[in-house]
């Protein structure tokens, strides 16, 4: 596979749209301290009110993701009766349609007209993508993202575990594009 460089970064990389929105949609990841960094400065903001949190056990560890990221969000200040966590979840598909199952069992999806996302820099594009094929069309996404791993557009080509990660991900959209799994932006 030749590799264009600008190609796969202007596809990827998605800029931040910091705009108010009635729930911040928190994917999990293990790796989660520039995470929860980013989710208090947003909570200071006052760019949302709620917070739904989804993530599960990966199958390589014990930890649950949702539960994690909500425990340290606590211990920096975020109040535990604003925070929702879907905590099943072991993929990005299943994020998204266990969120929204969650979200419609309590009677909240109706109810919300905007959602932050809050990913990896290189996670944005598939997150929304996903986000935007399953729930409802009326709802507006904006982005925000963090570098998880010490890149970002600028420079993930140049050691090869980022190389890697991005490719991976560029390589996830063409098949789940394929299996119709999310939709183009």
């Amino acid at each position: 596979m030749i590799i264009n460089k600008k190609k796969i970064t202007r596809y990827i990389f998605l800029d931040s749209q910091l705009n108010q929105a009635d729930l911040a949609f928190i994917f999990g990841t293990n790796n989660h301290e520039k995470l929860v960094e980013l989710t208090h400065e947003l909570w200071l903001k006052k760019l949302f009110n709620n917070i739904l949190i989804s993530g599960g056990h990966k199958f390589t560890d014990s930890v649950n993701e949702a539960e994690s990221i909500a425990e340290q969000l606590i211990k920096i200040g975020l109040p535990l009766d604003k925070l929702l966590l879907e905590n099943k979840s072991t993929n990005t598909l299943e994020n998204v349609l266990f969120s929204k199952k969650l979200l419609e069992e309590k009677n909240k999806l109706k109810n919300i007209k905007s959602i932050l996302i809050i990913a990896k820099n290189y996670h944005a594009r598939r997150a929304l993508m996903t986000l935007k094929k399953y729930f409802p069309k009326y709802i507006k996404f904006y982005v925000a993202t963090y570098d998880a791993y010490g890149f970002d557009k600028n420079n993930w080509w140049k050691k090869v575990e980022d190389k890697s990660r991005v490719i991976n991900e560029f390589k996830k959209i063409k098949k789940y594009l394929a299996k119709k799994d999310i939709e183009e932006l």
